[in-house]
């Protein structure tokens, strides 16, 4: 009751963003149990067949859809309050222009499209349809934010979460198609749910052109596609290159490490939604001292999550994978370090984003993310597809130490001559976390001892769990 109590109280925004983070969590964690699921159903080379897919899917996106449900959509919600309808109406139509004007450069090379993305007819006539439709549902969440209707959002969002996956787990069970059943299932899914929202918004907003909206949005959103293209680099080339330098097989290998290395993504997410606002409403007041404590604790919560989970790597691997996947037990302690390193770097980078010093974000992205595809293509074929993990890993320092910079930068130009962070204890951190991803893979070789430090662990953790939760509430 007391915690009811509380509950109640608290402003529509404090609601919302306790069910946003809720939301997050369940989502990613129905993600996280349908990766045995398809590792079971398909070969090793399948499933590599088919996350190599969702690799091309979201790079494809950026250009048949410039992103338009992204940044700048948040904004016009903001600056066309009075004509939400027509705004998202007019969205959709030059979302549609871009898509159709960009697979006008494949009907006429299809052969050559279809080849070098190692995709299907069927495959490429259902992404057209899911590059139309998808951002609808996109602009209908994003305007379920802003709008704080919560309750709608969560319900369609785990509805798609769960029955996006079982559509492709029946396709697959009543027909003789394999990984394509997996892709086609998913596509098809996203095209129904996303098609009603086209639909029901067109209806609604009445509006297909705009001259004064479609401007404002291309202005805006053309110049950040170079740093949604490397953020997709960073994240999804490696199993690209890996397949088609090595293998599908082993790009199924790498990827499950890295699926599983992101399922930490559910804690620093929730971390962030608490802190961001909290870290802006600091900002505004220069009340740089009461966030230094804070830091420092998140680091070091998030930190012994990562060293954590790098020791446990092999019982998870072999719990979510089949004995095929073992060897991904060796690319784990890595990939969890690069979720380290990208936590330490959103610290730097919101500060950049609370500044408007988007520019900063947008070279730091296209850089680092050039230097990625450069090292993947010079150290795998020397020394094999594991070592896109330590080229994963080699970016993030440079995308985090690019960030660092950026963000001094920004802090003179605002007058700031304080740190804001408690800079030798991040990088002191990451280090650390550096030597445990080499300290871990030699513990892999003596069981016992790394059993030993589990136990002891987690001993350590129950006894100080109210410790601990007293030590990262915010000042």
């Amino acid at each position: 009751m007391k915690y009811l109590q509380t509950y109640k109280s608290l402003s529509v925004t404090k609601k919302a963003a306790i069910w946003y983070t809720l939301c997050n969590i369940l989502q990613k964690g129905i993600s996280f149990i349908v990766i045995p699921i398809f590792v079971r159903l398909l070969t090793v080379e399948e499933y590599g067949n088919y996350v190599t897919f969702i690799a091309w899917k979201d790079i494809i996106i950026i250009f048949a859809t410039l992103n338009l449900y992204c940044g700048v959509f948040t904004k016009a919600l903001v600056d066309f309050d009075q004509d939400r309808d027509r705004y998202t109406s007019s969205m959709q139509a030059l979302g549609t222009i871009v898509t159709l004007g960009l697979f006008c450069l494949y009907f006429p090379f299809q052969f050559f499209w279809e080849d070098a993305f190692d995709m299907g007819k069927v495959t490429m006539l259902l992404l057209l349809l899911y590059y139309i439709t998808t951002p609808a549902l996109s602009f209908w969440l994003v305007r379920q934010r802003v709008e704080y209707k919560y309750v709608s959002m969560i319900i369609v969002t785990l509805l798609t979460s769960m029955l996006t996956p079982l559509c492709s787990i029946i396709l697959f069970l009543l027909t003789d198609w394999r990984d394509e059943a997996i892709i086609w299932g998913f596509l098809i899914s996203q095209i129904v749910f996303s098609g009603i929202f086209y639909i029901y918004y067109f209806i609604k907003g009445k509006c297909f052109y705009d001259k004064r909206y479609w401007i404002f949005a291309l202005k805006y959103n053309i110049p950040l596609v170079p740093h949604y293209l490397s953020l997709i680099i960073l994240g999804q080339v490696d199993r690209i290159m890996i397949k088609d330098m090595v293998g599908a097989d082993k790009a199924g290998i790498y990827t499950l490490a890295f699926q599983i290395s992101q399922a930490m993504t559910v804690l620093t997410a929730a971390i962030n939604a608490s802190f961001v606002p909290w870290f802006y409403e600091r900002l505004k007041y220069r009340d740089f001292q009461s966030v230094k404590p804070v830091v420092d604790k998140l680091c070091l919560l998030v930190g012994l999550s990562v060293i954590f989970v790098m020791l446990i790597s092999p019982e998870v691997i072999s719990v979510i994978g089949t004995s095929e996947y073992k060897e991904a037990m060796l690319i784990m302690p890595v990939t969890a370090a690069g979720v380290y390193l990208t936590f330490c770097y959103s610290f730097f980078s919101s500060v950049e984003f609370y500044y408007s010093a988007t520019k900063f974000v947008m070279w730091a992205s296209l850089s680092v993310g050039l230097t990625k595809v450069l090292l993947n293509y010079l150290t795998i074929p020397v020394f094999g597809y594991l070592s896109a993990g330590y080229t994963d890993l080699t970016c993030y320092i440079l995308f985090t130490i690019s960030h660092f910079i950026f963000m001094n930068k920004v802090c003179r130009k605002n007058n700031i001559k304080q740190n804001i962070f408690n800079n030798r204890l991040i990088f002191g951190s990451v280090i650390l976390i550096i030597i445990a991803v080499f300290i871990t893979l030699f513990l892999y070789k003596i069981p016992y001892v790394r059993y030993s430090i589990i136990v002891l662990a987690c001993a350590v953790l129950l006894a100080s769990r109210n410790n601990i939760a007293k030590f990262v509430k915010f000042s």
